[in-house]
């Protein structure tokens, strides 16, 4: 017969023990509903006007309040902040308190198959944990008696950021809570260099590395006002962590103190690197002015050459009219015989020599 129906039978005495067997079969029901199913299930009630039915009532209402949910798993209100490297403890507890050492507890991502944990009747179970979590995860054992369902993570990475969900079976009744982490990273010291000369300008380039999330990057001229990157450039390293580069082109020569800012505004922390670029950059950026400082450059260095080239050909021209002397002249053949003589090289020391003999 439908529990219902034997709930509405007649209300003598011995039928208040029929009302109570239908009663506690409504609750079977509800027990082995699942819990979704269980928010739209409702029951017909009826107040028996005999005291059998009376008692029956109350012994059912009893047994509907045991066989309900009896807990509500709690998590934070606001999301937890962990530096990368850091080990990080996700909160989650029963209200009210119970132990919860033979309930089935899994800590999972966005559905069951990404489970971080698993926990059921004092032990933990790895088959069907994700790879990333392995030998990184335990359940804190301590709170268990007291209803908390703490979770700790060894090494937080950047894979790590997100939603977790801490969930509790106990039989029919089911409960979940959800805890937000954000995992982040300050960076290197930004590393200052100056590149190129690009579009009548300097093209200064700003790197820096080690940073989650992704950063910003931003610029302080000479007069401390902040500029935009003309390009910007993201990567990220087998860790997950990111590496910036930022390029700005400095014009209209404003030269002095130009900064490099890298930001990371989920800690509200930054790194920030100083240059000083001075006047003479400006000109030098300038197409014209270079082209005349090379041409000076050249011509300085080619006057320099020919200078060099024409003493030296001096020196040895005077060395080698110091060393050329000509012999004495045949004596005549005869009458009418032409004078001649033969010019040949030497020493200096048998010149001289020569040279006194001929004038003695």
């Amino acid at each position: 017969m439908d529990p219902v129906q034997l709930a509405q039978g007649d209300n003598s005495p011995g039928s208040g023990w029929g009302f109570l067997v239908a009663s506690v079969t409504v609750v079977m029901h509800k027990t082995i509903s699942p819990f979704w199913e269980r928010k739209h299930l409702w029951t017909q009630m009826w107040l028996p006007t005999s005291p059998g039915g009376l008692l029956s009532s109350l012994v059912t209402l009893h047994v509907l309040r045991l066989g309900s949910a009896d807990f509500i798993v709690v998590g934070p209100d606001r999301p937890l902040r962990v530096t990368v490297g850091q080990d990080i403890v996700l909160p989650c507890h029963l209200s009210p308190s119970m132990d919860t050492r033979s309930l089935d507890i899994r800590w999972i991502r966005h559905q069951v198959s990404e489970t971080v944990h698993h926990y059921r009747n004092g032990e933990d179970l790895y088959r069907e944990q994700m790879e990333e979590y392995d030998g990184r995860t335990e359940l804190v054992r301590d709170g268990l008696s007291r209803g908390r369902l703490d979770l700790r993570i060894s090494g937080s990475r950047p894979s790590d950021d997100g939603q977790y969900v801490c969930t509790v079976t106990d039989g029919a009744s089911y409960g979940e809570a959800t805890v937000d982490v954000e995992v982040a990273a300050t960076g290197s010291v930004p590393q200052l260099s100056l590149e190129a000369y690009e579009d009548g300008g300097i093209r200064v380039v700003c790197r820096s590395a080690g940073w989650y999330p992704q950063p910003e990057v931003l610029w302080k001229d000479p007069k401390g006002q902040h500029l935009p990157s003309v390009s910007q450039r993201h990567s990220s390293d087998e860790r997950g962590l990111f590496d910036i580069e930022g390029i700005i082109v400095v014009t209209g020569n404003r030269h002095g103190k130009w900064s490099c800012v890298v930001r990371n505004s989920r800690l509200n922390q930054e790194q920030e690197t100083s240059l000083h670029i001075s006047a003479p950059f400006f000109h030098i950026a300038r197409p014209w002015m270079v082209g005349v400082g090379v041409l000076l450059v050249l011509s300085l260095v080619f006057l320099g050459l020919g200078a060099y080239l024409w003493r030296r050909k001096v020196l040895q021209s005077r060395e080698l009219g110091e060393s050329f002397w000509p012999l004495p002249p045949a004596k005549p053949a005869g009458k009418g015989a032409p004078l001649g003589g033969t010019w040949v090289w030497m020493a200096p020391e048998v010149t001289a020599e020569l040279q006194s003999a001929w004038v003695g």
